[in-house]
């Protein structure tokens, strides 16, 4: 009932015949059961077809609202959690294990395609407790990594780089026992792999950027300062390789984030798993005046600035399940339905949760 409810309504909004109910509501009813109902950010209690509702009554004219939703029917990208999940999942088989296998063929003097031979080696099983694994947000959810990557021990996920000294102890004692229990006392008692992992970057800034001509800022330099203690406290060794994982990444921000490691001495390697194509960049201009045009000035602010096309001008269409990016167009998240400094009322289609805001300074 409350989906046919819903239906008439957007009849009336757009001012829809009963076969254009019948064609488009439809696809809008699956779409709304298949992903758009599982946005997270939803108020309670509402439901897609109602947000989308009460987005379209937010334009001006029967034109406007024919092209925000073509906009939805054609451009958007949303992200469930499953696939979100499913990229995760494919992290060590598809990118740590052949990490691993490739430095141990080389080391062992083999072919690589001599898998059984080197991932029974002693080599390969001291390599693979040697790797670290650390998140550099929340959204690196590393408790669904851990439990895809059942080869290996918990104690090599770390939440965040920023541990203290009595954590790093642990991590430090737990590989040693560790190398013990497999007879491996030979081998260095230091992490020679590092991996770091992040859920999206849609610039790439917040990962790594210039703070002046001879200095970085930035989640990765921080994390790179964490690294260097680790080295001189001998925890990691001092040729450990790096690798960043980035689960889901626009096209700007690898070749962004690619051009600065290079700048860098550090030597770390960046593997985006699923990579947003330029292609999916909003260039029609239709829908960037719109934006411009929906864009309320009381989202402004020192983080992210005036962003109507997105923060950085990013101008992506895309929606996780558990929030939209800041570098998404803001015709999709932008909303000030209950900020009291606005005049302009706006009301999202998904509504964003915002990471810095300034009534949580």
């Amino acid at each position: 009932m409350r989906d046919e409810l819903a239906e008439r309504l957007l009849a009336a909004v757009m001012h829809w015949e009963e076969e254009q109910v019948v064609e488009v509501g439809g696809q809008l009813q699956a779409l709304a059961r298949h992903k758009y109902d599982r946005y997270g950010s939803f108020r309670p209690g509402e439901r897609f077809l109602e947000s989308l509702a009460q987005w379209l009554q937010e334009f001006k004219n029967y034109k406007d609202r024919e092209h925000a939703l073509e906009f939805v029917l054609e451009k958007l990208i949303f992200i469930k959690g499953a696939e979100l999940n499913h990229l995760i999942e494919m992290v060590y088989p598809d990118i740590l294990r052949p990490r691993l296998i490739s430095r141990v063929s080389t080391e062992l003097g083999c072919p690589s395609y001599q898998v059984a031979r080197i991932t029974c080696s002693l080599a390969f099983r001291a390599l693979q407790r040697r790797m670290l694994i650390i998140g550099l947000s929340d959204g690196s959810r590393l408790d669904l990594l851990r439990r895809a990557c059942p080869e290996l021990s918990h104690e090599q996920f770390w939440l965040s780089p920023d541990q203290g000294d009595d954590a790093q102890l642990r991590m430090k004692r737990k590989l040693d026992e560790a190398l013990n229990q497999f007879g491996l006392a030979e081998t260095p008692r230091t992490f020679g792999e590092i991996v770091l992992a992040e859920d999206f970057s849609g610039s790439g800034i917040t990962l790594l950027r210039r703070a002046d001509q001879s200095n970085w800022d930035g989640k990765l330099a921080n994390a790179h300062d964490w690294i260097e203690k680790l080295k001189e406290r001998q925890y990691v060794d001092a040729k450990a390789r790096v690798l960043l994982i980035v689960y889901i990444a626009s096209s700007q921000a690898a070749i962004s984030l690619q051009k600065l490691l290079s700048e860098t001495s550090w030597g770390w390697e960046l593997k985006p798993i699923q990579l947003l194509p330029e292609s999916a960049v909003v260039t029609d201009r239709y829908i960037r005046s719109l934006c411009e045009e929906f864009f309320d000035e009381a989202l402004v602010d020192s983080h992210k600035g005036k962003a109507p096309l997105g923060y950085n001008e990013c101008a992506l269409p895309v929606v996780l399940e558990h929030n939209t990016p800041n570098n998404s167009v803001s015709l999709l998240w932008a909303d000030t339905s209950n900020d009291p400094r606005s005049t302009l009322h706006r009301h999202a289609l998904f509504p964003r949760y915002e990471r810095h805001h300034r009534d949580r300074p």
